[in-house]
């Protein structure tokens, strides 16, 4: 099978390239590699649309210059060109991620093995870095938890090893449902189930906390189902946006009845930490 891959120039680099990985995903590229100026991406000659290259809505902002060109290239074995890339993760000295290829290395209060594949999540990038920090800070044993756009599972299975007594992965894209299920069986989880799905909660039941690192558009459309899914008294996490746009996370989170109660900063990209109180209607 022939890949088109996709050259994006992107200035500055930070938060624009991230963005624009989330934005190519949801078109169907399959592989990233961060390059000096930017981003490649590649996707199947069978799948890409051209034209959608020029419509991308983080192309458009103001704050960022994004350009690209575009080839085929030969059939290729990405998996092995990420394995062959991916290095350990150290998240404050408490959390060691790595792969089954890298020797475990002692003295982390949890290990989490992960299989480096297609799916977004490795702990590389700073929105899963922060959503790591806050896990820690939360206490769920016993609770219900929901890992919303889980791509590798990182967080939900973090959120079993921290004591959950039941946790949901779900993913829209199967290939990261098939990365998380993987990694999930790798981790020993035995109370994490992974599935396929969207943001529409109506009948997953009710959590105790939501671990949702997506992207801003996302999150604000879902922002009623994740409050109707809460339990009083939980907590909702959210990250995949940037600096600018977090007083308008913290409003449209204030508008569907759910309570900011702080923040986490890495470069350009935030976790903003919620809570609900009352009864739930």
């Amino acid at each position: 099978m022939d890949w088109v891959e996709a050259n994006f120039l992107v200035d500055p680099p930070e938060p624009w390239r991230g963005l624009l990985m989330v934005e190519l995903m949801d078109l169907g590229y399959e592989g990233f590699e961060d390059t000096a100026h930017g981003l490649k991406a590649y996707i199947p000659k069978t799948a890409a649309d051209l034209g959608a290259l020029r419509k991308l809505r983080v192309a458009k902002d103001p704050h960022c210059r994004i350009t690209h060109t575009v080839r085929e290239v030969p059939d290729e074995n990405w998996n092995a060109r990420w394995e062959s890339s991916f290095q350990p993760i150290d998240v404050d000295g408490r959390v060691h991620i790595r792969a089954g290829f890298h020797p475990e290395v002692q003295g982390f209060e949890y290990q989490l093995v992960i299989t480096p594949k297609m799916a977004f999540g490795t702990g590389h990038h700073a929105t899963t870095r922060m959503m790591v920090r806050a896990i820690l800070d939360l206490d769920l044993t016993g609770k219900r938890v929901l890992d919303l756009g889980c791509g590798t599972g990182v967080l939900a299975i973090l959120a079993e090893q921290r004591g959950a007594a039941e946790v949901l992965a779900i993913d829209n894209d199967p290939v990261a449902v098939e990365n998380a299920l993987e990694t999930v069986a790798l981790n020993g989880c035995e109370r994490t189930v992974v599935e396929e799905g969207g943001t529409d909660l109506k009948d997953r039941g009710i959590f105790d906390a939501i671990l949702a690192n997506i992207e801003r558009n996302t999150l604000n459309r879902a922002m009623p189902d994740l409050y109707r899914a809460l339990s009083p008294g939980s907590v909702l996490l959210l990250s995949g946006f940037v600096a600018q746009d977090l007083a308008y996370m913290q409003d449209a989170a204030r508008a569907h009845g759910l309570h900011p109660a702080g923040e986490d900063m890495e470069g350009e990209w935030v976790m903003l930490k919620c809570t609900k109180n009352g009864t739930r209607p």
